[in-house]
């Protein structure tokens, strides 16, 4: 079974969210879009919220957002923590050490609901391992787009992360990404969109129908056939989230 472990449904049109037919996970970046999760949840069960405060946020968040955030993970309906994470690139750096403090924060609150993480990572690898290994999560998670080295990939699967593949994977100069996919187990992968916000080369927006295409090219750069992608990955996804259906 199909599962995308990493979209932004808020942003999604009526048209897309009713071609849903798998578990999304639903992840959301801001206190404005906790309530808009809940409210397609009800409508759309398989779109499953996440609730976090993402790292490009933090300037914008005040410590009543995490007493908020509390309230909503701590309800039967929170899937994940998510998206939260670091970004040290130089268009965010500066805000650095709010978002160590976030971070934490809410790896914090992950553990104690006993939730998995969504994670965003960019040029802060060993911040984020450090952290991940000092909070050792009983429910792990998933590291979104990661196209780093196989020496960082294999520290974050070391202690039990899993990986998002999303449509980088399909361009044909995504080298270290391709390298990633062919050298590591399947058992270590999870599928993602990241809708809207990857496209595929041949389109102007992403799609989450891209989910299938994403799922052939993992398909031609491992042997597997898609059939054997898609319920590796969906279990893989299953075991972090704890969603099970029979569909």
């Amino acid at each position: 079974m199909l599962f995308d472990t990493h979209a932004h449904l808020i942003e999604a049109s009526s048209q897309e969210l009713q071609t849903i037919e798998y578990p999304i996970l639903n992840v959301t970046t801001s206190v404005d879009q906790w309530q808009a999760a809940l409210a397609l949840y009800s409508k759309y069960p398989l779109a499953l919220p996440a609730f976090g405060i993402h790292p490009w946020f933090v300037e914008e968040a005040c410590h009543q957002d995490l007493e908020t955030l509390v309230k909503y993970l701590a309800s039967s309906n929170a899937y994940a923590v998510g998206e939260i994470g670091l970004d040290f690139t130089d268009k965010h750096k500066h805000s650095s050490a709010l978002q160590l403090s976030f971070f934490e924060q809410q790896l914090e609150l992950a553990k104690t609901n006993q939730l998995p993480v969504s994670l965003h990572c960019q040029k802060a690898h060993n911040d984020m391992l450090n952290l991940l290994r000092q909070y050792d999560l009983g429910k792990t998670g998933i590291v979104h787009g990661l196209g780093a080295s196989k020496e960082v990939v294999a520290r974050y699967l070391d202690l039990g992360y899993l990986i998002g593949v999303n449509g980088v994977s399909c361009r044909e100069n995504a080298r270290r990404y391709h390298e990633m996919i062919r050298h590591f187990s399947l058992e270590h992968f999870v599928l993602e969109t990241d809708y809207p916000n990857i496209r595929l080369s041949e389109s102007t927006t992403g799609y989450l129908s891209d989910l299938n295409k994403i799922a052939a090219q993992i398909a031609v750069l491992t042997g597997y056939s898609i059939e054997d992608v898609i319920k590796q990955t969906g279990y893989n996804a299953r075991q972090i989230f704890g969603f099970f259906t029979s569909l």
